[in-house]
């Protein structure tokens, strides 16, 4: 079962959408802060990471103003290497361009459907798998 953290405050969405990737066979942590899905990620190897490029800070400096970048940065610089998708409302090639310019994997729309998206998530959970498995198999090798 792959693990999923959600960053994302709001918490309808979050609930709904976290119970219909249970059903899928994901096992889904959600996150409502910034704060909190650092603390999450740092904590549990997850095989993905969406985060909402609006999520909230509990820090209220610059509410809502792409609190999400701030966040793919941190686990970029903190080396998480699971794929990293803004999963997000905000639409446009601006949102887009720097969510992936901060170390995002992918940015996919909350109006992308439920089986578009789940395709998308496996198949770089896949890339992500195969890559450790890659690393492990080199580090066997130099021993």
């Amino acid at each position: 079962m792959n693990s999923i953290l959600l960053v994302d405050d709001e918490t309808v969405i979050g609930t709904e959408f976290a119970r219909t990737l249970d059903g899928l066979g994901f096992k889904v942590e959600v996150a409502p802060t910034v704060e909190s899905g650092f603390s999450f990620a740092r904590a549990v190897p997850f095989d993905a990471i969406l985060v909402e490029f609006n999520i909230r800070s509990e820090r209220r400096v610059h509410p809502r103003t792409g609190n999400g970048l701030q966040l793919v940065r941190q686990l970029r610089a903190l080396e998480v290497s699971a794929p990293v998708l803004m999963f997000t409302a905000m639409e446009g090639e601006r949102y887009e361009t720097a969510s992936l310019d901060a170390g995002a994997d992918d940015f996919i729309l909350k109006t992308t459907s439920i089986p578009s998206l789940v395709s998308r998530l496996r198949a770089h959970i896949r890339r992500h798998e195969q890559g450790l498995a890659r690393r492990t198999d080199r580090e066997k090798v130099s021993m």
